[in-house]
């Protein structure tokens, strides 16, 4: 097995996003104010994403995420995967006014949508001190990604994309400060993950989530803030019912030469529809023995450091961490393969997501990147409760390994 990795570890690819101009575009002859009064371009980012799985069973997953992986599952197979479902398409546009105003316009897809098909990422338009349509959820900070090869992400990052109504402006008209706010649609891509089942039953929801954020920026990076208040709509035992959901998010990017740290961390209840590897799972919320439904909390957090040897060579360094848990829930599911599990009542549920990456990178030139990546996780699971009058107390733990490349061609 080792000598298999350290082959792997010879190749040499991977990805990475070059803010440059796309190769086709058009600018309207006549101007306002000196600017085009149109200009438009048509770019994509073309991505091979490959990836062999050494151990731990994501074999089914285009991603490397740790919420994915079953700990009662002991499948350590490997695998060799290839596709180009992460290549994105993007049509941008900008306008200008009589009155000098300039009017943004984006619309992006990528093939992430199962099998291949077409899946919408972004269409929004942004003009004056608004942002409308569907792009990043101002929860998280747009600003950040560390340069990896896999596409999930570090456990606890916030990288969901959403509809909404944003309001950006400066504080006292200082461009250094900014603030936000925002109305997003309520996130409800709940899905039945097994392993671990609420047994809470999606619902209507009837309220936006409400963000507000605070940027500070300066030529050594930035730093953020942004908090969440989310009411959560759920049914238990045929019966609507709702909870409170809120968070806090700290991250910022600090930048040397080429060099640069990023980091963001996360604290709340009834938040982990926007965290990387667990949401959609419906783990918001959970009833209690008290007969209530509970926002579930979670905290963690991720940070990176890119480090470049030469011009073109460079390597990053990431490591991420969530954790997620119950109190004095009344009931669960544990599915362990088995459709005939009991029902646990009156216990309560941990969950620990840990996860590690290194890899090397190399810019062919300014539109190409290539490298090779190691990819390490592990998820942790405690539970404890009784099932038909049996005390069940359980501890499972598992780890996975995946060597990841690919190639970026940007145009």
């Amino acid at each position: 097995m080792k000598k298999a990795i350290l082959l792997m570890l010879g190749m040499v690819c991977a990805t990475a996003v070059h803010a440059q101009d796309r190769f086709l575009s058009y600018a309207s002859k006549d101007s306002v104010h000196g600017a085009p009064k149109f200009k438009g371009s048509f770019g994509a980012n073309i991505k091979l994403n490959g990836y062999y799985d050494v151990f731990g069973g994501l074999q089914d997953s285009e991603t490397f995420n740790i919420g994915k992986i079953n700990v009662f599952d002991t499948d350590d197979s490997g695998s060799f995967k290839m596709d180009m479902y992460q290549t994105q398409l993007k049509f941008e546009s900008f306008i200008m006014t009589d009155g000098g105003e300039k009017v943004y316009a984006v619309v992006e897809f990528d093939f992430w949508g199962g099998n291949g098909a077409m899946r919408l990422r972004k269409a929004y338009v942004e003009f004056d001190h608004w942002q409308i349509g569907q792009g990043w959820a101002s929860f998280g900070d747009e600003a950040l990604w560390p340069n990896i090869m896999e596409w999930e992400g570090p456990p606890s990052g916030v990288w969901v994309r959403s509809p909404h109504i944003k309001y950006f402006n400066t504080i006292a008209g200082d461009p250094d400060w900014r603030y936000i706010i925002a109305l997003d649609a309520p996130l409800a891509d709940y899905n039945r993950y097994g392993e671990i089942e609420p047994l809470l039953e999606q619902a209507h929801q009837t309220t936006p989530d409400l963000i507000v954020g605070v940027k500070h920026e300066e030529g050594w990076g930035h730093l953020r803030m942004s908090t969440i208040f989310r009411n959560i709509n759920y049914k238990y035992n045929d019966e609507s019912g709702s909870f409170r959901g809120y968070g806090l998010s700290f991250s910022g990017k600090l930048k040397k030469n080429q060099n640069n740290f990023q980091f963001q961390g996360t604290v709340g209840k009834g938040i982990t529809a926007y965290i990387t590897s667990i949401a959609g799972f419906g783990y918001d919320g959970f009833p209690t023995i008290a007969g209530d439904l509970d926002a579930t909390p979670s905290y963690g957090g991720w940070a990176s450091y890119e480090h470049f040897w030469t011009p073109k060579l460079h390597s990053n360094f990431v490591v991420g961490y969530t954790r997620f848990y119950t109190d004095d829930v009344q009931r669960f599911l544990v599915d362990e393969g088995d459709p005939n599990n009991p029902i646990v009542v009156s216990g309560d549920i941990d969950h620990v997501h840990t996860y590690g990456i290194v890899n090397v990178m190399y810019d062919h030139f300014n539109r190409m990147t290539y490298g090779i990546e190691l990819d390490y996780g592990q998820k942790m699971l405690d539970l404890n409760g009784t099932a038909e009058g049996v005390p069940i107390v359980e501890s499972q733990t598992r780890d996975a390994m995946r060597i990841s490349f690919g190639l970026m061609f940007y145009f």
